[in-house]
C-alpha cells in the first residue's frame, strides 16, 4: 500500500470533515461532547486554534511543553497543537504525585506545562517551570483564536516527536523521547493489521492516555479514519454500556483491564468484537479463551502483542477461536518453559537471544532478550547514560527480559531477568497454567521464597475453594498454600502490571 507520513495534526485536518463522530465517556474542556458524541470537526478545529495559541505564546519548534492532564479527548488536541507548531509534549501520567515529577524533571530542560485543576497549585512549588499553563483558561480563549492556515512545521525525521516516560518501577520514571521517523513507523505498522483485518465499525480503546501506543494507535485511527470508543473508566461495569450501544468491532486494553472483563464476555456485552488486541505485554491464555468464546463470530482474532515503551512492538501472534488455552488445561508431564511471544515483525523488528558475554546462542539456548526496531525510541532525556548502557555497541536494546527462540525463530518468554527462579523454569508459564484451570482466580502470581513456591491469588466473586484448588495443582511441584489477595491490593505500574518485588514485601508483612 502507499505510505502516508502524515503525523497526527495533519492527518487530523485532513479526515475531520470525512470522519463520523467518535464516542467518548468523558467531557472535554475544549469541544462539545453531545450524548457522548464528539465531531471530529470540532476536534480538529480546536487543535489548530490551540496551536496558534501556543505559538503566540513563546513555543518554538524543538521546546519541550510538559502536559499533565486527565481527559483523554484534551490530551488529545493538546498533542495535535503542540506538535504542529514544532513543540514536544511531554506526556505525565496522572497517576505522578508532583515529589516525583520534580524529581523526573529536574534533569533536563522543561519549562512550560500544560496542566489544570488542582495540579497546577501543585507545580508552582517547582522551581524549573518558569510557564504553567492552565488549560481550561486556554480553552476559554480558543474561540477567539484564529485557527492555523498552514500544515504542521516541517522538521527532520530524526527531531523529536513525543516523550512519554516508563512506569518508574526501579526508581524515578524515565522520560523516554520518540522520534517523528519513529512515530511514523510505529503508526505504520499498527495500520497493518487494520488492514488485513478490514476493520470496520468503531473501534474500542482502554488505554493510558499518555501511553505512547495511544499516539500511535491515535496516528493509526487517523490515517485509516477508523472511529473511536475512547474509555477513560475501564471499571467493566462502566465500559460495558458503551460496548452494548456502539457493537464496537475492535476492542483495545492492557492484560490485566482484559482479565477484569471476562465476565463481560460470559453476558453477551462483547458479542459484537471480532478483533481484540492486548496492549503491549503478553496475555494469559485462559483470558483469552474466554473473551474469544464471547464474540458472536466465528473466526473472532486475538491479537497477543509483546513489546516495550523503548521499542514499540516486539512479536506478537495471533490466536483463533476455539483454538487456545488447551495445552494449559491438561496434565503435565513436565514443567512449562516459557510463554509464546510469538514472531518479530519482518520489516519493522528484529530479536535476538544472547548469553552473559553478549555473544549471540543458538536457538533453543535462553538468554537476555535483545531488540531492535524501526520504532525504536531515541534517548532517556532525564537518563540518558542509562539508554546508553542498555544499548549494545551494534544498536541492539537489552529489553531486561530472559527467553529463547525456537528452531523456527518464535520467540518464547521466560522471565524478567531479574526475576527468574530457581525452582521453577518459568513463574509466568506456571501462572499460565493456574489461571486456565481454575477460571476463578481473578490473578495469580508466584513468588520464591526461602520454603519454596508462593502463590498469590485473587479470586472473582466467590471463596477460595480448597479442594478444587489442590485438585488443580495436584499434578505441579510442591508449592506452599496459596496466599489470597483483594485484586485491588496488588501493587501495580500505571499500565497494570504486577510489581513482584513490591508484592514480594507484602506478602513478607503479613506473613
Amino acid at each position: 500500500m502507499t505510505r502516508n507520513h502524515n503525523l497526527i495534526y495533519d492527518q487530523l485536518i485532513e479526515i475531520a470533515p470525512d470522519a463520523r463522530p467518535w464516542i467518548s465517556d468523558h467531557s472535554s474542556v475544549a469541544v462539545p461532547v453531545v450524548d457522548n458524541q464528539v465531531a471530529l470537526t470540532d476536534v480538529a478545529d480546536a487543535a489548530s486554534r490551540a496551536a496558534t495559541l501556543f505559538e503566540s505564546t513563546g513555543i518554538k519548534p524543538g521546546d519541550y511543553c510538559a502536559v499533565w492532564l486527565d481527559a483523554p479527548l484534551d490530551i488529545m488536541i493538546v498533542i495535535a497543537a503542540l506538535t504542529a507548531v514544532g513543540g514536544v509534549p511531554v506526556l505525565l501520567s496522572p497517576a505522578l504525585d508532583v515529589e516525583t515529577l520534580g524529581r523526573m524533571l529536574a534533569p533536563v530542560t522543561i519549562e512550560r506545562i500544560v496542566t489544570t485543576g488542582d495540579r497546577r497549585a501543585k507545580v508552582e512549588q517547582l522551581e524549573t517551570l518558569r510557564q504553567i499553563d492552565d488549560w481550561a483558561e486556554l480553552a476559554a480563549r480558543l474561540p477567539d483564536t484564529a485557527p492555523r492556515r498552514t500544515t504542521a512545521v516541517s522538521m527532520p525525521g530524526t527531531a523529536p516527536y513525543i516523550v512519554t516516560h516508563t512506569s518508574g518501577t526501579t526508581g524515578v520514571p524515565k522520560l523516554v523521547q520518540y522520534t517523528r521517523r519513529g512515530t511514523d513507523h510505529q503508526g505504520y505498522a499498527q495500520e497493518v493489521p487494520a488492514i488485513i483485518g478490514r476493520l470496520r465499525g468503531y473501534a474500542a480503546v482502554a488505554v493510558s492516555p499518555v501511553h505512547y501506543r495511544t499516539v500511535t494507535g491515535l496516528l493509526c485511527a487517523l490515517r485509516r479514519n477508523v472511529p473511536l470508543v475512547i474509555l477513560s473508566d475501564h471499571a467493566g461495569e462502566a465500559v460495558a454500556p458503551f460496548i452494548r450501544r456502539y457493537q464496537p468491532i475492535y476492542l483495545e486494553a492492557h492484560p490485566n483491564t482484559l482479565m477484569q472483563w471476562e465476565y463481560l464476555a460470559d453476558n453477551g456485552t462483547l458479542a459484537s468484537v471480532r478483533h481484540y488486541v492486548s496492549t503491549f505485554d503478553v496475555i494469559h491464555p485462559g483470558t483469552v479463551r474466554r473473551l474469544l468464546a464471547g464474540s458472536k463470530y466465528r473466526l473472532a482474532t486475538f491479537f497477543e502483542a509483546y513489546g516495550q515503551s523503548e521499542l514499540g512492538g516486539i512479536a506478537a501472534k495471533v490466536h483463533l477461536k476455539g483454538f487456545t488455552g488447551r495445552k494449559h488445561r491438561a496434565k503435565v508431564s513436565r514443567l512449562p518453559e516459557g510463554h509464546s511471544a510469538g514472531w518479530t515483525a519482518p520489516g519493522y523488528s528484529k530479536a535476538r537471544i544472547v548469553g552473559p558475554d553478549g555473544k549471540r546462542v543458538p536457538n533453543g539456548t535462553a538468554g537476555r532478550i535483545q531488540v531492535t526496531s524501526a520504532g525504536q525510541f531515541q534517548t532517556y532525556i532525564n537518563r540518558r547514560e542509562a539508554a546508553e548502557a542498555n544499548t549494545s555497541a551494534d544498536g541492539w536494546w537489552d529489553t531486561g527480559d530472559y527467553g529463547k527462540r525456537t528452531r523456527f525463530g518464535k520467540l518464547i518468554l521466560i522471565d524478567r531477568q531479574v526475576e527468574r527462579m530457581k525452582r521453577l523454569p518459568s513463574a509466568i508459564a506456571m501462572e499460565d497454567v493456574l489461571l486456565a484451570r481454575m477460571p476463578w482466580l481473578l490473578e495469580a502470581i508466584v513468588l520464591e521464597k526461602d520454603k519454596g513456591v508462593v502463590p498469590v491469588i485473587a479470586l472473582r466473586d466467590r471463596p477460595f475453594d480448597e479442594a478444587a484448588w489442590r485438585a488443580a495443582v495436584a499434578d505441579l511441584p510442591l508449592m506452599a498454600d496459596p496466599v489470597v489477595v483483594d485484586f485491588r491490593d496488588f501493587p501495580r505500574t500505571a499500565t497494570g502490571k504486577i510489581q513482584r518485588p513490591a508484592l514480594s514485601q507484602l506478602i513478607a508483612q503479613h506473613s
